[in-house]
């Protein structure tokens, strides 16, 4: 009886680690012309490494790295919108800005949700990926503030190859969804 309730409580206690990115080469290019910018991409190495654990199924949760899953997908759309694209580990100083010649530098900061209303499998089948990048001017003026949702839904059939397919195409959604914000927006057109 003890040892079935320490299986039961082992179970039902575990995270399972999945990732965030999936084929990033697949984020869909825009029809517009990237804008003639350079930006520097702001994401700390703590960033890199924090790890954030959401519900699964089953009752079990799931972990993951959302900076660092994430950061190859927002590189790749911020290049579909501008001309020249810079990971940064901090914030720059004046000098960095001018050696790199950065028009904006982009910080983003990102929320995840997941579930799944499964009582035997453990992946979720519901994630959503919420994106609110800042855009700064040299001066560390913001110029504008864009803030997406993407989301994503698997169903066994579906993540029963791919256990992270919820989480990947809320990733997808949500860099798609950033790149056409930012790609439109009036005041990073001037």
């Amino acid at each position: 009886m003890i040892a079935a309730a320490s299986v039961v409580a082992a179970l039902s206690g575990c995270a399972h680690e999945i990732s965030l990115t999936g084929d990033a080469n697949k984020i869909p290019a825009l029809s517009t012309k990237a804008l003639d910018k350079t930006v520097g991409l702001v994401i700390t190495d703590d960033q890199l490494a924090s790890e954030v654990i959401t519900p699964g199924g089953g009752g079990d949760k799931v972990s993951y790295h959302p900076y660092h899953d994430l950061e190859l997908p927002i590189y790749i759309s911020l290049g579909h919108v501008f001309k020249n694209v810079t990971k940064l580990k901090s914030m720059p100083d004046a000098a960095t800005i001018q050696a790199r010649h950065l028009d904006y530098v982009i910080k983003p900061t990102i929320k995840t949700t997941s579930s799944s209303p499964s009582l035997v499998t453990w992946p979720p089948t519901d994630f959503s990926v919420t994106l609110a990048c800042s855009v700064a001017d040299p001066s560390g003026q913001t110029v504008v503030t864009e803030d997406v949702t993407g989301n994503g839904h698997a169903e066994f059939s579906q993540f029963k190859h791919n256990v992270s397919l919820a989480g990947q195409l809320a990733t997808a959604d949500a860099v798609s969804k950033l790149q056409s914000a930012l790609a439109s927006a009036p005041e990073l057109q001037k």
